[in-house]
């Protein structure tokens, strides 16, 4: 996720540009994720895993 943080010199720009790419729904979603608790964006993260598991397939595939 671009959340994450990159300590190498030659990505600096490349995260910009990636920055940049992105819609404006999805900076301002990023911008609020950021906001949350870490507690909370745990729970947001795993109620997003349960949302995105298709029904008829066994989790963890």
């Amino acid at each position: 996720m671009l959340d994450r943080t990159k300590d190498e010199l030659g990505s600096v720009g490349n995260t910009e540009f990636e920055w940049l790419s992105l819609t404006k729904i999805e900076r301002r979603f990023i911008r609020l994720y950021r906001l949350l608790s870490e507690q909370e964006q745990v729970h947001l993260r795993r109620m997003s895993e349960l949302l995105a598991t298709h029904p008829d397939e066994p989790a963890g595939n």
